[in-house]
């Protein structure tokens, strides 16, 4: 049987947290990182990693970098599989579901992907986020899109769209070999990191970039087998309405996100329950 850790990014909700938590950790090593901004008191035990090292910000590269942190962390110990998921992702799998699935499909690396470039609509959505500065949500706040986009064409500060850049799904699910290359590829590739600074979402181009462009590309499966709606901007917040279209999807996915126990706890109560008369 293949050796599996979890990589955990949280930054709120203690109770959901440990939840999760204390239902992966009977099976898989977990390296969690808590936003160092928010006053969650989780310390490490077991087989679990907590880190409270670097201030996250939505959309901002400071979550590649912490992902890249975990990442490292992870790798010292060498295992099969990197499965990086969210605090507000609830399994829709038992623990074992979830080994038996990478157990058969070693070599495969579950990464959702698209390219930029296939359609001129694409294209220009993306390369305003690959090229128009973000300084933070009140910046966004204060200037008007077609301002943003005005002021990252000046001279000296303008950016141009790197070529072969994909995006997708900041959550995966990868082998050693893949996650080797990537921490390879960023220690020998600094710049490529950089470029993603003051970047709207590089947390959603960086990991695919490098491995759609590297001899991995045909072990990628486009699929992150994240169970999720989309909102305005945002995964929506699963309610107890939403309990039999989860369970409806649970076929193809083996997380579902997001849940936040301040906003429905029911049907995280539910779906764990699932998971316990499962065992």
């Amino acid at each position: 049987m293949n050796k599996n850790c979890i990589l955990i990014l949280a930054h709120k909700n203690h109770n959901q947290i440990m939840r999760l938590i204390n239902h992966l950790k009977t099976d898989f090593d977990l390296y969690v990182h808590i936003d160092k901004r928010n006053k969650l008191n989780i310390k490490s035990f077991d087989n679990v990693n907590v880190y409270k090292k670097f201030k996250t910000y939505h959309g901002g590269v400071s979550l590649v970098i912490a992902t890249l942190f975990l990442i490292e962390e992870a790798y010292k110990n060498n295992y099969d599989r990197y499965i990086f998921i969210s605090g507000q992702d609830v399994p829709l799998k038992t623990n074992k579901e979830i080994i038996n699935f990478f157990d058969t499909n070693k070599n495969k690396e579950y990464i959702s992907y698209e390219s930029i470039n296939n359609s001129e609509a694409m294209y220009k959505e993306m390369s305003f986020r690959l090229n128009s500065y973000n300084f933070g949500k009140l910046y966004r706040l204060i200037f008007h899109r077609n301002i943003r986009e005005l002021l990252s064409n000046f001279p000296l500060i303008k950016r141009t769209t790197p070529e072969n850049i994909y995006y997708g799904s900041q959550w995966w699910n990868l082998t050693n070999n893949a996650i080797k290359y990537i921490l390879d590829y960023t220690k020998q590739n600094p710049n490529f990191l950089k470029r993603f600074n003051y970047t709207w979402g590089s947390d959603e181009f960086y990991f695919q970039s490098i491995l759609l462009n590297s001899e991995f590309n045909n072990n990628c499966i486009n699929d992150c087998l994240r169970y999720l709606i989309w909102g305005v901007g945002t995964p929506i917040n699963f309610t107890i309405k939403d309990y039999d279209d989860i369970k409806n999807n649970i076929n193809n996915n083996i997380f579902s996100r997001k849940f936040d126990e301040n906003f429905d706890n029911d049907i995280i109560d539910k779906l764990y329950k699932d998971l316990e008369n499962s065992n």
